[in-house]
This record gives C-alpha cells, sequence and structure tokens, in this order.
C-alpha cells in the first residue's frame, strides 16, 4: 500500500509541475521514428478498433485493462499509449497505471483528433 501512495504522490507531483500526461499525434510519430519502445493501447470497443487502429496497437477494452495487468501483458519498463476516441477515457485509465507504477500517457485527442497525422499508421483487423 505505501507503494501506491508513493505512486500517487508522484503522479498528482508532475500534474502541478505541468506533465499533463499527454502525447501528441507529432510526438508519438517522432517516437516511432526514433525507435522508442512503446506499448500501444487503444481501448475502445472491438468494432471500432476492427474498422482502424494504430499499427502495433493491442486491444482491450478499458473495462479489461485490469486483466491486462494481472496478465502482465506490458511491464513496468514499458511506455505505454493509451489510446481511446477522443483521450477521456484513456486519461482515467492513465490515472490508474500511474497510480501502479507504470510509465504511461494518452493520447491526446485519442482517435477523434489526436490520428489525424496521415504518418500515423491507422490499419484495419482482418475480417475472419
Amino acid at each position: 500500500m505505501a507503494q501506491l501512495s508513493t505512486n500517487v504522490e508522484k503522479y498528482f507531483k508532475e500534474l502541478k509541475c505541468g506533465f499533463n500526461n499527454l502525447i501528441t499525434a507529432e510526438e508519438l510519430l517522432k517516437s516511432k521514428e526514433a525507435g522508442k519502445e512503446m506499448f500501444l493501447l487503444d481501448i475502445r470497443k472491438e468494432e471500432d478498433y476492427s474498422q482502424g487502429h494504430l499499427e502495433g496497437a493491442f486491444h482491450a477494452e478499458w473495462k479489461e485493462v485490469g486483466e491486462f495487468i494481472e496478465e502482465d501483458v506490458f511491464g513496468k519498463d514499458d511506455r505505454i499509449i493509451v489510446i481511446c476516441y477522443s483521450g477521456q477515457t484513456a486519461g482515467q485509465v492513465v490515472g490508474i497505471l500511474k497510480s501502479l507504477g507504470y510509465d504511461a500517457c494518452a493520447l491526446k485527442g485519442g482517435m477523434v483528433t489526436g490520428s489525424e497525422n496521415d504518418n500515423l499508421h491507422i490499419e484495419a483487423s482482418c475480417a475472419t
């Protein structure tokens, strides 16, 4: 419990210092081009994810993120970029992940406006 408290304190301290836990499409693209390792986590509904998502993104609806945590799908050393429709729900998931000690941020504007950069590759899932 002490670690949770420490992580929450760190989260709010970062907020006070202006760190808003957001990444823009441009910053995301630069990070990808620089070869930085990132875990892209798309938390939208399956049908919307299937219609189009950022290349390489993993899917888990927001209510399933706890299962990803329990199953160690991503680690605390991973840079996690959470993607939703507008950034709102992603921000909530980021708050939870940060409280648990993960390095996470949300795509600013989500898939509605955050993915407008044409250089961010959108792919669709194959129909089965």
